[in-house]
């Protein structure tokens, strides 16, 4: 039986290449892997709340993960499926229960088929248009490598009635194709283990409500000398928390001319989320400051107080 196709958001789910492409434009947006098996199980229980602990269970099975890998997840997943953070059309977060995916944004695209009593099966991989995969900039998942390139076998020519034996030059030739070939393959599984993005917590439990990720490669070692820019806002910040009874994630990825960085807080009933990108920022600190600080309290701002029961 051939597992049935949907489209999520006019994007199809290609489970073969471990990517989504938009039925319109063709756009192609690779997946994780456990990015890819989450948006399968939202899809197969469409219009049901899945807590964390069973979306966990199914995705991620019995791995031992972070505790913000799942939200990493969906916080992916909404980027590439256009999603709106702040909207949630597609995937809903449900207050202390867990998350939804809208039915209304399911569409099967091909039914399941049984292949038992069919012609001989032909492949059924969405042809791919030539584009560019897009990588998201925040928040990004390592990438596994599904498909590396393998040595065809090669088969010496036979006579028809005599065997003879290929050259010397010719063994060679063979030889260091494969060579090639392998060393090929080995070089660009390495190219995109060391391009791999992971989120690591700095400063841990340094601050009561809020909690910080830096966006690094995978090879990279922990460094947080750029939080310390901006370390003196956090603390500030977390006694505005404190007070309202929020929580707040943050995650940050820089390099020498970018600042890329993303907040969400969260109370008992509501959530705000902003995703900046300051350029030139280490230029002038108080200036980053100020901005870091003012654009958080005006998200804190807008979250109206949780009701009282």
């Amino acid at each position: 039986m051939s597992k049935p196709r949907y489209s999520v958001n006019n994007w199809l789910l290609d489970y073969t290449s471990g990517a989504i492409v938009h039925l319109q434009s063709g756009e192609i947006r690779r997946l994780g892997e456990y990015q890819l098996k989450l948006l399968d199980c939202l899809i197969e229980h469409a219009g049901q709340t899945l807590s964390r602990n069973e979306l966990t269970s199914l995705v991620w099975e019995r791995r031992v993960i972070g505790d913000n890998s799942l939200s990493n997840a969906i916080h992916a997943l909404r980027a590439a499926l256009e999603d709106d953070g702040k909207q949630q059309r597609v995937i809903k977060t449900i207050p202390k229960k867990g998350y939804l995916l809208e039915p209304e944004f399911c569409q099967l695209i091909e039914p399941e088929a049984d292949t038992s009593s069919s012609p001989p099966a032909v492949s059924n991989t969405v042809k791919l248009p030539e584009t560019k995969y897009l990588i998201q900039s925040e928040m990004v998942e390592a990438v596994p490598m599904n498909n590396v390139p393998v040595a065809e076998d090669i088969t010496a020519p036979v006579a028809k009635h005599r065997r003879y034996p290929l050259p010397p030059w010719q063994i060679l030739s063979f030889f260091l194709i494969i060579c090639v070939i392998t060393l090929s393959g080995w070089l660009i599984f390495f190219h995109k283990s060391c391009d791999e993005m992971v989120a690591q917590e700095q400063q841990k439990n340094q601050y009561s409500n809020i909690r910080v990720f830096r966006i690094a490669a995978a090879v990279d070692e922990m460094n947080n000398e750029d939080l310390l820019k901006f370390n003196s806002t956090l603390k500030m910040l977390n006694q505005r928390l404190i007070a309202r009874d929020a929580w707040m994630t943050v995650y940050y990825r820089a390099d020498e001319q970018v600042l890329n960085y993303t907040f969400s807080i969260e109370t008992t009933c509501a959530n705000q989320q902003l995703a900046m990108t300051l350029y030139h920022w280490r230029i002038d600190n108080q200036r980053l400051n100020n901005t870091i600080f003012g654009e958080t309290e005006r998200k804190l701002n807008e979250i109206a107080p949780c009701k009282k029961s």
